[in-house]
């Protein structure tokens, strides 16, 4: 089960999709501790959903040098080691996403990853982000 963006032509800018992400991973709604993010575009497009699309090759685990990462045998990272993520001083893993879909929590200094729980796609009103089974090609 994989968190995907079928739709981003839908997307209205609402952010349930962030604060449900924000709550669960982190109890709070904050747009700036999320693992969701919605950022501006073109006229043509205004809004563009940026959510981890679960890689299986992940490029985010193949740049830490720490070993902090590793993939999810659904796809995705997920963060094992934090305390070798501690010892990061070039967070190699955000810069790796071709996507930006991680970022660094500024509270603990950790990179925020999508735990594809799906809940973003539950409260999106227009299902521009969906949850389901992905089959691989």
């Amino acid at each position: 089960m994989r968190v995907r963006v079928p739709h981003p032509e839908r997307c209205i800018g609402c952010y349930n999709c962030v604060f449900a992400c924000s709550r669960e991973l982190f109890g709070v709604n904050s747009p700036s501790r999320t693992a969701v993010f919605i950022r501006s575009s073109s006229l043509a497009n205004r809004f563009v959903v940026v959510v981890c699309p679960g890689c299986k090759d992940a490029p985010c685990v193949s740049a830490c040098k720490e070993e902090a990462l590793q993939v999810q045998p659904e796809g995705g990272p997920t963060l094992v080691k934090p305390l070798k993520c501690e010892k990061c001083e070039t967070f190699d893993c955000v810069k790796a996403c071709a996507i930006r879909a991680m970022v660094i929590d500024p509270e603990t200094r950790k990179p925020v990853i999508c735990t594809q729980c799906g809940l973003c796609a539950k409260f999106c009103p227009h299902e521009v982000i969906t949850y389901g089974e992905v089959k691989e090609q």
